[in-house]
């Protein structure tokens, strides 16, 4: 009973890593539980993308209040 137990928690704190990833919260805690949560940890580590910045719009949008 108690390894169930750390086996959940494992499987949730892996999950709270993987949040921003593509398949989110749900999707990693789905995957840990049906694979070991330590596959999903190192495919995310492997996987998770860089956080890239926003590109600046080139083009400069036209508003009403600022036509003058």
């Amino acid at each position: 009973m108690e390894l169930t137990i750390a086996y959940v928690c494992v499987c949730v704190v892996i999950a709270f890593y993987g949040r921003d990833c593509r398949i989110g919260f749900w999707g990693v805690l789905l995957s840990s539980v049906l694979l070991t949560p330590v596959v999903v940890f190192y495919g995310l580590l492997g996987l998770k993308p860089a956080k890239a910045k926003p590109q600046k719009e080139t083009t400069p949008t036209k508003r009403w209040w600022k036509l003058k």
